[in-house]
């Protein structure tokens, strides 16, 4: 009866040292923002000087949430990732003779689409109305690349806007709808030298919510390579 007791305490240990371990894995920044990193360095933000000034661009903001508060103004109703691609989309847009900002994405339930919540949002930071094209009904990132490809065909010159975690699914994607794009990630969760410093760090929910944004992204990926990816694109 000893000799259960003494085993089920050192089981009882063992287990104990293992879940403090992982705690600490997963809720210190150390861990979760390498993995972060480890996706989002496989794109670097775009350098507009590289493009082709007499080249017409198609600057391609994807979507990424929104409410429709009319209390409010387009920038406010648009989620902190929705407004942090438009920003990127329109510096780009302020940068090339020859461009269109293009907007996305459904809005379920409400009667205006996040699409046309980012265009308005994009008139207010002061791009002109005439050049913004909007696609109203995709609600995924593989209905948004359809939906391009249904309207504007597969030979643009495409500069996808999306955010660093989420560019390597959407260039994916696009690609395995015969679209060849120019990627341009912004929305970096991982900056150097920034609030999330190198090093072993005391546990917080910010380290967690990193590791989860992580796990995510591996699944989502994983989803749409086993389940949502054209059959004849696998290899």
């Amino acid at each position: 009866m000893d000799q259960i007791k003494n085993k089920n305490y050192k089981m009882f240990v063992a287990y104990s040292l293992i879940g403090i371990v992982l705690f600490l894995v997963c809720s210190t920044s150390y861990i979760p923002k390498k993995l972060i990193n480890s996706i989002e360095i496989k794109f670097k933000p775009i350098a507009t000087s590289t493009l082709h000034s007499s080249r017409l661009y198609y600057v391609y903001v994807l979507g990424a949430g929104a409410s429709a508060d009319s209390r409010l103004p387009p920038t406010m109703n648009l989620s902190s990732t929705t407004l942090t691609r438009l920003v990127e989309g329109i510096r780009i847009y302020n940068r090339l003779p020859h461009v269109i900002l293009v907007t996305s994405a459904a809005m379920k339930g409400r009667r205006i689409s996040q699409a046309e919540l980012s265009k308005e949002a994009a008139v207010s930071l002061g791009v002109k109305k005439q050049n913004i094209l909007m696609l109203e009904t995709p609600t995924s990132t593989l209905e948004e690349a359809m939906a391009f490809k249904h309207r504007f065909g597969t030979k643009k010159n495409i500069i996808l806007v999306t955010s660093a975690m989420h560019m390597p699914r959407a260039v994916e994607i696009f690609s395995d709808q015969g679209i060849k794009v120019i990627p341009a990630p912004t929305d970096y969760l991982y900056k150097e030298f920034g609030s999330i410093q190198s090093g072993i760090t005391f546990p917080s929910f910010n380290s967690i919510n990193l590791l989860t944004i992580y796990q995510t992204t591996v699944l989502k990926h994983l989803y749409y390579k086993w389940i949502k990816k054209p059959k004849d694109t696998i290899s």
